[in-house]
């Protein structure tokens, strides 16, 4: 019977993240028929978006950090689900420092690569309750020290087939590997309870960015402002669940005659991670991470 419930809930669980995700996809493709209904039909683009470029940059994500796993691996296994802060002790914020690059060889089609310096948090904790895994079981009361690692990188294309005088947005996709571990043990062993995921993540989404001068766009230094949006999401086959939404504000400074354009972003991003690959309770790794980003990039 205790098993029976296990799976009820489970199958709550599944059919919540499905509806969420079908929700995502709505508002995606409500963002990009709002765009074409909205904004005028037939227009002429910047020389910027008509000329081939390549940019580089970097992209600093400062985040707090949510989430649960649980160390019991077997088929419809007894451990518990762990809470990462509550339980294990990792540090509620953390920093990511991603490198960024892209090429848009084309008018619509640009393509991008990006990947983050590998992140590594420590914690410590005295536990309030008593958790079960597959090696241990740690009493109420006792210590426990746990590690965080990550890291991501991958590559993508963007088809803007949206384009007017200062705004662009169309369909992205992505393959990023994501690899995220995570380990659990006592004081001074070399925490032997752990969860290792690497996957190799196919994503789609949806993007849209604006450029407006506001009075700025004058020589001998141009700037513009605008708004951007960014959603991606994992298809993954093997139930690895990923989504990716940003939203913010940049700032564009071209210099009259100048190679270079720079330009400058803020904004807020989440992150989220599942995954549940064996359908069981004793392999699920939920992490949350959400928080605000500021970028510079460089264009030649």
């Amino acid at each position: 019977m205790p098993h029976k419930k296990k799976l009820d809930a489970m199958t709550t669980t599944g059919a919540r993240q499905t509806w969420h995700r079908i929700a995502l996809w709505i508002s995606a493709w409500l963002m990009i028929l709002g765009s074409a209904l909205v904004l005028p039909a037939v227009c002429d683009a910047e020389p910027m978006d008509y000329n081939g470029c390549t940019t580089t940059g970097f992209q600093g994500f400062f985040s707090w950090i949510d989430g649960r796993i649980g160390f019991e691996q077997e088929n419809l296994g007894a451990g518990t689900l762990n809470n990462l802060i509550a339980d294990l002790g990792l540090p509620t914020d953390n920093q990511s420092y991603r490198v960024v690059g892209s090429v848009r060889p084309l008018e619509h089609h640009l393509l991008r690569i990006f990947g983050t310096i590998p992140e590594r948090y420590k914690g410590s904790n005295t536990l309030a309750r008593t958790l079960v895994t597959r090696n241990f079981v740690y009493p109420a009361g006792s210590q426990v020290e746990s590690e965080l690692r990550t890291a991501m990188f991958g590559f993508g294309y963007d088809l803007d087939f949206l384009i007017g005088p200062r705004w662009f947005g169309g369909l992205n996709g992505d393959f990023r590997y994501i690899d995220l571990r995570v380990g659990l043990g006592p004081p001074g062993l070399s925490l032997p309870d752990r969860i290792a995921l690497s996957e190799l993540v196919p994503c789609i989404g949806a993007h849209f960015e604006s450029r407006f001068p506001f009075g700025w766009d004058a020589p001998p230094l141009c700037w513009s402002l605008g708004a951007f949006a960014r959603m991606t999401y994992g298809i993954n086959p093997n139930f690895f669940n990923f989504v990716d939404v940003s939203t913010g504000l940049s700032v564009l400074r071209r210099p009259m005659g100048a190679p270079l354009i720079l330009n400058a972003k803020v904004g807020y991003e989440l992150e989220s991670y599942f995954n549940n690959q064996e359908n069981i309770a004793g392999r699920t790794l939920e992490l949350r991470r959400e928080g605000f980003f500021v970028s510079v990039e460089g264009a030649f």
